[in-house]
């Protein structure tokens, strides 16, 4: 990944995360995680820069998500959701997310693994405030990007001296991050579509 980033630079991760917001199945953390230990490590890459084109991607990526939402619904997820890992069970669970939370689901699946994928779709397909959305969903563009773009960046330059264990330490609470919020979402998402469908109308 840190190859791609030094050849294609920040437009690359733009482009990861902005496909990624309206469905893609693209890494975009793992993008904005490799520029930002890059940035640190070459200094051939602006950190500020980064999180400017970044949180500019999100952002757009939720205009274009919510758009699509709005125009086409739930067909298009229910269609070809399962192409990109969104399933029938987990769009029902976004759904009830959605219903229930509004303009909370809309921040907090920014940070989430595949809800990221479909809550701009799901906020338009809800006809959400555009407003609203537009505030919540900025608000956790920038703040999702600004928070992986500056830690990662923040873990290249403790890696700079091997010696220090202050490196290894952020490196395995980095680690565990990465992998723990996947592996919890699908440990609870039975619980949530049995919630889903219980609260949910049919569909």
């Amino acid at each position: 990944m840190t190859e791609f980033i030094s050849t294609y630079g920040v437009w690359l991760v733009a482009g990861f995360i902005a496909l990624e917001t309206i469905g893609a199945p693209l890494p975009a953390e793992a993008a904005i995680m490799a520029a930002g230990f890059f940035a640190a490590r070459t200094h051939d890459l602006d950190i500020r820069m980064l999180i400017i084109v970044g949180s500019l991607a999100a952002i757009l990526g939720n205009a274009a998500g919510f758009w699509i939402g709005r125009r086409y619904g739930y067909h298009l997820l229910t269609r070809y959701g399962h192409r990109v890992g969104l399933t029938e069970a987990r769009i029902r669970i976004g759904q009830w997310l959605f219903v229930r939370y509004g303009g909370r689901f809309v921040f907090i699946a920014r940070f989430l693994p595949f809800l990221r994928n479909m809550a701009a779709i799901l906020a338009g397909a809800n006809a959400m405030p555009q407003p609203l959305f537009h505030v919540a969903s900025g608000t956790a563009a920038i703040a999702w990007v600004a928070l992986y773009s500056l830690a990662s960046y923040r873990l290249g330059e403790a890696f700079a001296d091997m010696a220090s264990s202050a490196a290894i330490g952020l490196g395995v609470v980095a680690i565990a991050i990465i992998v723990a919020i996947p592996s919890l979402i699908l440990r609870y998402e039975e619980r949530l579509l049995a919630k889903a469908e219980s609260e949910l109308p049919p569909s």
